[in-house]
C-alpha cells in the first residue's frame, strides 16, 4: 500500500479570523475522541512498534510502482495538526520517525525506561473531514533507542529498498540491504528479513511488468489520440494456453517523421540493444541528424530477438512510415549485425549501407588489445574520401598488422566497413 505525501496543515497567521462554530464543533470531536482513547494496543519500547494483522497483505505501492517513480517518505517530523490521506500513511510518517488499516484512530506509545518514556502520538479520521489528523502527540522521548523496531517488517524492508532493487537488482543483496539498514537507520534486522524482503521487491516489480504489458494496446491508443497521424503496431501471437502474448512493439510519431523528411539529412542510423529485467528482449532504434548535427530519433521498437524477421519488419515499417522506396538517395548506418543486413538488402536494395567505423574498432580491440595504433590507423582509413587514399590507409593497417586481412574485391560490393576481418 502506498505512502502518501503528508499534508501538513498550517498555523493560523496572526489577525485572521475563523469560523468559530467550525472550531467549535471541530474542538469538540477532537477532545470526544481523546476522553475515549484507550492504550488497549501492546505496550512497546521505544523504536519497537505493535504489528499490524493486514501488514502481511500490503500489495506493491499503487503510488510509488510505476517505473520510474520513487516511493515517497517523510523526514521523520510529526506535529499536532498534522494531516494525512489515510490511516496507512499516519503509520509510515510513524516508521520514518524511529528509523497501514482502516480503523478510525490508530494510537503509538513507548514506554522505554520501565514505563516513564512520555512519547506518544495518537491520530483519528475526524467525523466531519475525510483526512486522518493527528490530534495528540508528545515529542518528549527519555529512553535510549536499543537498535530494534518490531515495525520494521517484511514489507516495510521492500518498500525502503524497491526503486534501489528495480535500477540495481545484482548490487542490493540481502547482505547489503542488512547492511544499509544499520547504517542508515541503526536497526538491527536479520539476513532472512533482507532475504525475503527482496523476493517480495521482486515480486511487487514483476506484477508491475505484468500489468503494464496488460496495458500495451491502451498504450497504443493512447498514442494515436494524442499524437495525429503517428503509427503504432502491437503484435502478438497465441501461446499453449490459446492466451495472446507479446511478440512486438513498434511506435513512429508523425511530428517526428514529417520533420525529418523536411529539415535532416538523408542519414539514417539502425541499432539494437539489450533490454535487461524481466522482460528482456531488444530495442531496435532508427535515428537521423538534425541540421544542428544533433541525434534525432524517428522510430523504435520492441521485439523478443534480433533476427532476420524482427529486423525485415522494423526496415520495412521504416520504409513504408519514411517513404524511403527502394532506398535510393538515402544512407544507412549501422553495425555488422549479419541479419540486420540482409533486412536491408532485401527491403532497401539501393540505400548506400555503411557500417560504423566505432564498432569496428571495438571489435578490433578485443581481438588485438595490444595494438594501441591501431585505432588511430583505422580512423584514417574512415576519413579518406577517394580510392587512391583508402587503399594506402588499408596497405598501413595491413603492414602493422597482417592478422587484419582485407579483400578489394569486398570492398567494391559491400563499401567500406566491410573489408576489416576480425
Amino acid at each position: 500500500m502506498a505512502m502518501v505525501p503528508v499534508i501538513p496543515v498550517p498555523n493560523p497567521l496572526p489577525g485572521v479570523d475563523f469560523d468559530a462554530e467550525a472550531e467549535d464543533r471541530d474542538e469538540f470531536h477532537i477532545n470526544k475522541l481523546a476522553t475515549d482513547f484507550t492504550e488497549a494496543e501492546e505496550s512497546i519500547r521505544h523504536n519497537v512498534y505493535p504489528e499490524s494483522d493486514d501488514e502481511d497483505k500490503e500489495r506493491v505501492p499503487s503510488g510509488g510502482a510505476s517505473r520510474g517513480t520513487p516511493i515517497v517518505h517523510g523526514d521523520g517530523t510529526m506535529y499536532k495538526g498534522q494531516s494525512f490521506y489515510n490511516g496507512i500513511a499516519f503509520k509510515e510518517c510513524v516508521l520514518d520517525y524511529a528509523l497501514v488499516s482502516d480503523r478510525d484512530r490508530i494510537s503509538f506509545k513507548c514506554v522505554g525506561a520501565k514505563g516513564k518514556c512520555m512519547w506518544k502520538v495518537y491520530a483519528a479520521c475526524l467525523h466531519n473531514e475525510s483526512m486522518w489528523r493527528i490530534t495528540l502527540y508528545t515529542n518528549k522521548h527519555i529512553c535510549v533507542p536499543n537498535g530494534e523496531c518490531e515495525m520494521f517488517k517484511v514489507p516495510v524492508i521492500a518498500r525502503l529498498f524497491l526503486d534501489k532493487i528495480r535500477e540495481e537488482p545484482e548490487y542490493y543483496m540481502p547482505l547489503k540491504m542488512e547492511q544499509t539498514i544499520m547504517e542508515k537507520w541503526k536497526i538491527s534486522v536479520t539476513r532472512g528479513q533482507c532475504q525475503a524482503a527482496r523476493r517480495k521487491a521482486l515480486a511487487w516489480i514483476e506484477l508491475e511488468y505484468d500489468t503494464q504489458f496488460e496495458r500495451l494496446r491502451d498504450y497504443g491508443a493512447e498514442i494515436l489520440e494524442a499524437n495525429k497521424g503517428s503509427v503504432v503496431e502491437v503484435e502478438t501471437v497465441k501461446n499453449e494456453a490459446g492466451q495472446d502474448v507479446f511478440k512486438r512493439f513498434y511506435v513512429c510519431f508523425d511530428a517526428l517523421r514529417r520533420t525529418w523528411k523536411q529539415s535532416c539529412r538523408p542519414l539514417i542510423g539502425v541499432d539494437g540493444c539489450f533490454l535487461k529485467e524481466k522482460i528482456k528482449g531488444q530495442l531496435l532504434v532508427a535515428l537521423g541528424r538534425d541540421a544542428d548535427n544533433a541525434i534525432y530519433p524517428m522510430a523504435w521498437c520492441v521485439v523478443q530477438v534480433e533476427n532476420t524477421d524482427n529486423w525485415s519488419w522494423f526496415v520495412n515499417r521504416l520504409k513504408i512510415d519514411l517513404e524511403l522506396g527502394d532506398g535510393d538517395g538515402y544512407i544507412m548506418v549501422s553495425d555488422r549485425q549479419k541479419d540486420l543486413i540482409k533486412a536491408v538488402e532485401l527491403e532497401l536494395p539501393k540505400i548506400e549501407h555503411r557500417k560504423c567505423v566505432r564498432h569496428i574498432y571495438g571489435n578490433l580491440k578485443k581481438r588485438h588489445p595490444d595494438k594501441k595504433r591501431l585505432k588511430k590507423l583505422l580512423w584514417d582509413l574512415a576519413w579518406c574520401y577517394n580510392s587512391k587514399d583508402y587503399e594506402e590507409a588499408l596497405e598501413r593497417i595491413h603492414a602493422y598488422n597482417s592478422k587484419v586481412v582485407y579483400s578489394h574485391r569486398r570492398y567494391r560490393r559491400f563499401g567500406l566497413w566491410s573489408d576489416l576481418e576480425v
